[in-house]
């Protein structure tokens, strides 16, 4: 998987999480900065565990500090 697909993954999704246009999800923004619930934070990674095919811990978003940093993680993983 590309990295650029999942930023634009990432930017839909938090864009329709937060009701935030996806020009204003900056990636390298903090990710408590989204203010994303318990039960927003358990969809984004059900709906991430489909796109990429494998199993994601339910904490993720609070193991690391950006998106950057997660999609970093994956694309690791992926390898």
């Amino acid at each position: 998987m590309e990295k650029e697909l999942l930023a634009d993954w990432f930017k839909q999704k938090l864009s329709e999480e937060t009701g935030t246009s996806k020009d204003e999800i900056l990636l390298d923004a903090p990710i408590e900065s989204y203010r994303l619930d318990s039960l927003s934070a358990i969809s984004l990674t059900q709906d991430l565990e489909d796109l990429v095919g494998f199993y994601i811990e339910p904490n993720i978003f609070s193991e690391f500090e950006t998106i950057d940093a997660v999609i970093e993680w994956i694309l690791k993983k992926e390898k």
